[in-house]
């Protein structure tokens, strides 16, 4: 039971969710249309977009979303009514169309850390080479350079997703194929940058 929850909420992951997502979108859900002809089974979802981070090539705006039209088929349904509410949503690309659903990672921007707005604008897109392995034992081991440990579970397997590693850190590419954990938050960034710019000075 463990494991089968470890799987799905890392999916919820945020660098997960944008790395195995084709589209990664900041946008505002304004209009529902129903069921067409041309696709039984299915609603369209209008959406406003203000930024785009992830998108197919040639893909300047994002104004239409389909998603299953019921939830038992893993279908989105937007409850919030209030439209001036910006969300960071995921997606997939199918036969052209762009696809939403519940195992896509939607949430409100506001409800995002400082930290995983900076991954999904900066990090997250240099660091796709890498693997997060979920760990959910006191024996888990890496089986590649590439790979960071998930260990949130370990702390809170209800919640792990609002641990420390999934809320404010990132398993960023260190270059050679080597990954690792770096923190996101403003104060670590800075500690390295002067880090960095000190070893630079003493060259």
């Amino acid at each position: 039971m463990l494991g089968l929850v470890v799987l799905l909420v890392l999916g919820c992951l945020s660098q997960s969710a944008y790395c195995n997502a084709d589209f990664v979108i900041r946008a505002r859900f304004i209009g529902k249309t129903q069921q067409k002809a041309e696709e039984p089974g299915r609603v369209t979802y209008e959406v406003k977009t203000t930024k785009i981070f992830k998108a197919p090539d040639g893909m300047d705006d994002i104004q239409f979303l389909s998603t299953p039209a019921m939830e038992s088929l893993c279908g989105y349904e937007h409850k919030m009514s209030n439209k001036s509410q910006a969300f960071l949503i995921t997606g997939h690309v199918m036969n052209g169309n762009l696809q939403i659903d519940q195992c896509n990672f939607i949430v409100p921007w506001a409800s995002l850390s400082v930290a995983q707005r900076k991954g999904f604008q900066e990090v997250y897109p240099k660091s796709c080479s890498c693997s997060i392995v979920p760990c959910y034992s006191g024996t888990c081991s890496l089986e590649s350079d590439n790979q960071c440990l998930w260990t949130d579970v370990l702390v809170n397997w209800m919640e792990p997703l609002n641990g420390s590693q999934s809320k404010y850190m990132a398993c960023v590419d260190q270059g050679s194929g080597l990954c690792s954990w770096e923190s996101q938050k403003p104060s670590a960034i800075a500690a390295r940058n002067k880090a960095a710019a000190s070893g630079s000075a003493a060259e």
